[in-house]
């Protein structure tokens, strides 16, 4: 009897990252929703999602496996462009806007305008695509077997800052602004640490003075 086909080992990073990358960017979106559109806070937001309509405006925890599934579809492209072009920003969001029309070329909801080669987008809407790129990188840093042995090393390491949610806000808006003054991602951790470096210093300054 001839042996059947063996089914490909599923690669539990790339698993993770997906999952990563779907779940935040979901969310994230969902939170602007709601920023923009208050009055959307406990209402449905119907749209198709394999074949029936489903609501989309529920945190990732409890969305439908349907929309789930088409976040994710958008996941995996964009596993499938920063593994094909690692080192090309630009080709690996191409790609992703190439994907993304595919899978979109059957939605009337969808402005006609995108359906169009990624070079002749305009700037805002090929910063869409980057984005998944940037995010889908930033997923696998996040799951990868190195990083959370780091990240587990470092807990033991530290002590665990807790910080209200307005304080959060302020952090993000500040990481954000200094981001684009720089031309670079700064991260809300990065500026906790300065932060606490700079302290520390005055703190130095100020017990010589003192002494002195």
């Amino acid at each position: 009897m001839a042996r059947g086909a063996k089914t490909p080992k599923s690669d539990p990073v790339r698993e993770a990252a997906v999952e990563y990358f779907s779940a935040r960017s979901h969310n994230a979106w969902r939170k602007r929703l709601l920023e923009t559109n208050p009055e959307q806070r406990g209402k449905p937001r119907m749209r198709p999602r394999g074949g029936v309509m489903v609501d989309i405006n529920k945190p990732w925890a409890s969305l439908d496996p349907r929309a789930k599934a088409d976040n994710m579809g958008a996941a995996y492209d964009a596993f499938d462009a920063v593994k094909r072009f690692p080192d090309d920003r630009e080709a690996a969001s191409d790609y992703v806007h190439q994907r993304w029309m595919a899978r979109n070329k059957s939605d009337k909801s969808q402005p006609k305008a995108l359906f169009k080669q990624y070079a002749r987008l305009p700037e805002v809407e090929k910063d869409k695509d980057r984005a998944h790129v940037d995010r889908m990188k930033a997923a696998l840093r996040a799951v990868s077997p190195r990083s959370k042995a780091v990240r587990k090393g470092a807990a033991k390491a530290t002590k665990t800052i807790r910080l209200d949610a307005k304080t959060w806000r302020s952090l993000e808006v500040a990481a954000e602004r200094l981001s684009k003054a720089v031309g670079h991602k700064v991260t809300i951790e990065a500026l906790i640490v300065a932060g606490a470096e700079a302290v520390a210093a005055v703190s130095k300054v100020a017990a010589r003075k003192k002494r002195g």
